[in-house]
């Protein structure tokens, strides 16, 4: 196996090639009820928020929901960061979130687990 060198480089300021994650999406049929779950239960601050597209702050890239009259239900691969995963586990059981996958260790050093938004959406949450 060859073993690839790193320079240490990053990307040229100006470059064309994309240095940041923008926008990250998750499709609902229920605007209303997916804006309501994401605000109101996960409490991410709503920035924007219409029938078709709204936006959350976190603290990164932008969280963004998407109307679409097709949207299926699927394991989005989007993980969120926390502090305690058993902790907010916990809370967001309190909270009537369904969790799919409990808090388990995937490292010595991290743990993770599953939940579903209402509309069936599989997300995570990953940390100590």
């Amino acid at each position: 196996m060859a073993v690839r060198k790193t320079t240490g480089r990053r990307t040229a300021p100006g470059s064309f090639l994309p240095r940041d994650v923008g926008h990250v999406i998750v499709y609902v049929k229920n605007m209303k009820k997916a804006l309501a779950f994401y605000r109101d239960t996960l409490g991410f601050p709503c920035l924007y928020a219409s029938d078709f597209w709204t936006e959350f702050r976190t603290g990164g890239a932008t969280f963004a929901l998407h109307h679409a009259d097709d949207a299926k239900p699927r394991d989005t691969g989007i993980s969120f960061n926390v502090g305690n995963v058993d902790d907010t586990v916990k809370a967001l059981k309190r909270r009537g979130v369904k969790i799919v996958r409990p808090a388990a260790a995937v490292s010595d050093d991290i743990r993770c687990a599953s939940f579903a938004d209402p509309e069936g959406n599989v997300l995570g949450v990953s940390g100590r």
